[in-house]
Protein backbone atom coordinates (compact mmCIF):
# COMPACT_ATOMS: atom_id res chain seq x y z
CA UNK A 1 0.00 0.00 0.00
CA UNK A 2 2.91 2.37 0.70
CA UNK A 3 4.04 4.72 -2.06
CA UNK A 4 7.66 5.24 -1.01
CA UNK A 5 10.53 2.77 -1.13
CA UNK A 6 13.34 2.10 1.32
CA UNK A 7 15.66 4.52 -0.48
CA UNK A 8 13.54 7.42 0.74
CA UNK A 9 14.30 6.62 4.37
CA UNK A 10 17.80 6.79 5.83
CA UNK A 11 19.04 6.21 9.34
CA UNK A 12 20.69 9.62 9.51
CA UNK A 13 17.96 11.88 8.11
CA UNK A 14 14.80 9.85 8.77
CA UNK A 15 11.81 10.19 6.49
CA UNK A 16 11.68 12.62 3.61
CA UNK A 17 8.72 15.01 3.41
CA UNK A 18 7.50 13.07 0.39
CA UNK A 19 7.54 9.82 2.35
CA UNK A 20 5.68 11.42 5.26
CA UNK A 21 3.02 12.87 2.98
CA UNK A 22 2.61 9.59 1.10
CA UNK A 23 2.18 7.79 4.41
CA UNK A 24 -0.62 10.16 5.43
CA UNK A 25 -2.32 9.53 2.11
CA UNK A 26 -2.10 5.79 2.76
CA UNK A 27 -3.84 6.37 6.10
CA UNK A 28 -6.55 8.34 4.32
CA UNK A 29 -7.03 5.52 1.82
CA UNK A 30 -7.56 3.12 4.72
CA UNK A 31 -9.93 5.16 6.88
CA UNK A 32 -11.58 7.35 4.19
CA UNK A 33 -11.38 10.52 6.25
CA UNK A 34 -8.85 13.27 6.95
CA UNK A 35 -6.40 11.40 9.19
CA UNK A 36 -6.26 12.14 12.90
CA UNK A 37 -3.29 11.41 15.13
CA UNK A 38 -5.22 8.42 16.48
CA UNK A 39 -5.76 7.16 12.92
CA UNK A 40 -2.03 7.37 12.26
CA UNK A 41 -1.20 5.52 15.48
CA UNK A 42 -3.72 2.77 14.78
CA UNK A 43 -2.49 2.44 11.20
CA UNK A 44 1.13 2.25 12.37
CA UNK A 45 0.27 -0.46 14.89
CA UNK A 46 -0.60 -2.73 11.97
CA UNK A 47 2.80 -2.17 10.32
CA UNK A 48 6.46 -2.59 11.20
CA UNK A 49 7.09 0.24 13.68
CA UNK A 50 10.63 0.62 12.36
CA UNK A 51 9.37 1.99 9.05
CA UNK A 52 6.35 4.04 10.22
CA UNK A 53 6.61 7.67 11.31
CA UNK A 54 5.54 8.79 14.79
CA UNK A 55 2.98 11.64 14.99
CA UNK A 56 5.61 13.87 16.58
CA UNK A 57 7.69 13.45 13.42
CA UNK A 58 5.04 15.36 11.50
CA UNK A 59 4.94 18.13 14.10
CA UNK A 60 8.74 18.44 14.05
CA UNK A 61 9.01 18.37 10.27
CA UNK A 62 6.02 20.52 9.28
CA UNK A 63 5.58 22.69 12.38
CA UNK A 64 2.17 21.29 13.36
CA UNK A 65 -0.17 18.41 12.62
CA UNK A 66 -2.56 20.81 10.87
CA UNK A 67 0.16 22.04 8.54
CA UNK A 68 1.13 18.46 7.72
CA UNK A 69 -2.48 17.74 6.71
CA UNK A 70 -2.59 20.89 4.59
CA UNK A 71 0.56 19.78 2.78
CA UNK A 72 -0.75 16.25 2.24
CA UNK A 73 -4.29 17.30 1.31
CA UNK A 74 -4.35 20.83 -0.18
CA UNK A 75 -7.54 22.90 -0.27
CA UNK A 76 -7.82 22.31 -4.01
CA UNK A 77 -7.91 18.55 -3.47
CA UNK A 78 -10.71 18.82 -0.91
CA UNK A 79 -12.65 20.97 -3.38
CA UNK A 80 -12.09 18.48 -6.20
CA UNK A 81 -13.39 15.75 -3.92
CA UNK A 82 -16.65 17.70 -3.47
CA UNK A 83 -17.03 17.78 -7.24
CA UNK A 84 -16.28 14.06 -7.50
CA UNK A 85 -19.09 13.37 -5.01
CA UNK A 86 -21.37 15.75 -6.93
CA UNK A 87 -20.68 13.95 -10.20
CA UNK A 88 -21.32 10.58 -8.58
CA UNK A 89 -24.66 11.70 -7.12
CA UNK A 90 -25.56 13.88 -10.12
CA UNK A 91 -26.34 16.83 -7.85
CA UNK A 92 -24.70 19.28 -5.48
CA UNK A 93 -23.35 17.45 -2.42
CA UNK A 94 -24.99 17.94 0.97
CA UNK A 95 -23.38 17.52 4.37
CA UNK A 96 -24.95 14.10 4.89
CA UNK A 97 -23.35 12.81 1.68
CA UNK A 98 -19.74 13.17 2.77
CA UNK A 99 -19.49 10.38 5.31
CA UNK A 100 -21.06 7.90 2.87
CA UNK A 101 -19.46 9.01 -0.39
CA UNK A 102 -16.49 11.26 0.36
CA UNK A 103 -12.84 10.62 1.19
CA UNK A 104 -12.57 13.22 3.93
CA UNK A 105 -15.83 13.59 5.87
CA UNK A 106 -17.73 16.68 6.95
CA UNK A 107 -15.45 17.46 9.91
CA UNK A 108 -12.49 17.96 7.57
CA UNK A 109 -14.30 20.65 5.58
CA UNK A 110 -15.48 22.49 8.67
CA UNK A 111 -11.98 22.45 10.15
CA UNK A 112 -10.25 23.50 6.94
CA UNK A 113 -12.66 26.16 5.68
CA UNK A 114 -14.39 27.21 8.90
CA UNK A 115 -17.88 26.11 7.89
CA UNK A 116 -19.71 23.93 5.39
CA UNK A 117 -20.96 27.04 3.57
CA UNK A 118 -17.40 28.36 3.21
CA UNK A 119 -16.27 24.99 1.83
CA UNK A 120 -19.01 25.11 -0.81
CA UNK A 121 -18.01 28.64 -1.77
CA UNK A 122 -14.37 27.59 -2.08
CA UNK A 123 -15.44 24.78 -4.42
CA UNK A 124 -17.70 27.24 -6.29
CA UNK A 125 -21.00 25.64 -5.33
CA UNK A 126 -24.01 27.72 -4.30
CA UNK A 127 -24.18 27.32 -0.48
CA UNK A 128 -27.73 28.67 -0.34
CA UNK A 129 -29.12 25.58 -2.07
CA UNK A 130 -30.68 23.13 0.41
CA UNK A 131 -32.23 19.70 -0.01
CA UNK A 132 -35.75 20.46 -1.27
CA UNK A 133 -38.47 19.44 1.18
CA UNK A 134 -40.24 17.56 -1.62
CA UNK A 135 -37.12 15.42 -2.04
CA UNK A 136 -37.12 14.55 1.66
CA UNK A 137 -40.82 13.68 1.69
CA UNK A 138 -40.53 11.55 -1.44
CA UNK A 139 -37.57 9.68 -0.01
CA UNK A 140 -39.36 9.16 3.29
CA UNK A 141 -42.28 7.50 1.55
CA UNK A 142 -39.90 5.44 -0.57
CA UNK A 143 -38.19 4.11 2.56
CA UNK A 144 -41.57 3.39 4.16
CA UNK A 145 -42.50 1.05 1.31
CA UNK A 146 -39.20 -0.87 1.27
CA UNK A 147 -39.86 -4.51 2.07
CA UNK A 148 -37.58 -5.99 4.74
CA UNK A 149 -36.69 -9.66 5.04
CA UNK A 150 -36.54 -11.27 8.47
CA UNK A 151 -35.43 -14.66 9.69
CA UNK A 152 -37.90 -17.11 11.18
CA UNK A 153 -36.37 -16.52 14.63
CA UNK A 154 -37.27 -12.83 14.65
CA UNK A 155 -40.52 -11.97 16.39
CA UNK A 156 -43.12 -9.50 15.16
CA UNK A 157 -42.19 -7.03 17.91
CA UNK A 158 -38.62 -6.85 16.60
CA UNK A 159 -39.68 -5.74 13.14
CA UNK A 160 -39.64 -2.02 12.22
CA UNK A 161 -43.05 -0.43 12.63
CA UNK A 162 -44.66 1.98 10.21
CA UNK A 163 -48.12 3.00 11.40
CA UNK A 164 -50.31 6.08 11.54
CA UNK A 165 -50.88 7.30 15.08
CA UNK A 166 -52.48 10.68 15.84
CA UNK A 167 -51.54 12.08 12.44
CA UNK A 168 -47.90 11.08 12.89
CA UNK A 169 -45.97 8.34 11.21
CA UNK A 170 -43.63 6.08 13.12
CA UNK A 171 -40.65 4.77 11.18
CA UNK A 172 -37.63 3.05 12.68
CA UNK A 173 -34.39 5.02 12.75
CA UNK A 174 -32.56 1.86 11.73
CA UNK A 175 -34.68 1.51 8.59
CA UNK A 176 -34.02 5.13 7.65
CA UNK A 177 -30.29 4.64 8.16
CA UNK A 178 -30.30 1.51 6.01
CA UNK A 179 -32.39 2.80 3.13
CA UNK A 180 -32.68 6.61 3.34
CA UNK A 181 -30.66 8.91 1.09
CA UNK A 182 -30.06 11.32 3.97
CA UNK A 183 -29.38 11.00 7.70
CA UNK A 184 -32.35 10.67 10.04
CA UNK A 185 -31.27 13.96 11.68
CA UNK A 186 -31.96 15.72 8.37
CA UNK A 187 -35.52 14.37 8.20
CA UNK A 188 -36.14 15.47 11.80
CA UNK A 189 -34.57 18.90 11.38
CA UNK A 190 -36.26 19.77 8.10
CA UNK A 191 -39.63 18.03 8.48
CA UNK A 192 -40.39 18.81 12.10
CA UNK A 193 -40.25 15.34 13.61
CA UNK A 194 -38.72 14.06 16.80
CA UNK A 195 -36.78 11.00 17.80
CA UNK A 196 -38.03 8.96 20.70
CA UNK A 197 -39.76 5.84 21.90
CA UNK A 198 -38.90 2.20 21.56
CA UNK A 199 -40.96 -0.34 19.63
CA UNK A 200 -39.53 -3.80 20.09
CA UNK A 201 -35.77 -3.43 19.65
CA UNK A 202 -36.06 -0.59 17.16
CA UNK A 203 -35.77 3.10 18.05
CA UNK A 204 -38.51 5.06 16.34
CA UNK A 205 -38.65 8.39 14.59
CA UNK A 206 -41.93 10.31 14.53
CA UNK A 207 -42.59 12.28 11.36
CA UNK A 208 -45.60 14.43 10.59
CA UNK A 209 -48.02 13.22 7.96
CA UNK A 210 -47.61 15.06 4.66
CA UNK A 211 -50.62 13.57 2.93
CA UNK A 212 -52.28 16.96 2.51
Amino acid sequence: MGRHDDSEVTRGRGYTETALIDHLRDVNDTYQRLPTISDLEHYNDKRNSDITPHPQTYVSRFGSWTTALEMAFPDAELCRELWRVANRLDRRPYQDDLDDHGRFGLRAYRQRFGSWEAALEAAEFDPSVRIPVDFLIADLWRVATVEETYSETESETEKPVFSKVDDWWSLSVEKLERHGKYSYQTYIRRLGGSRGGITGSEQQIGLRSFSN
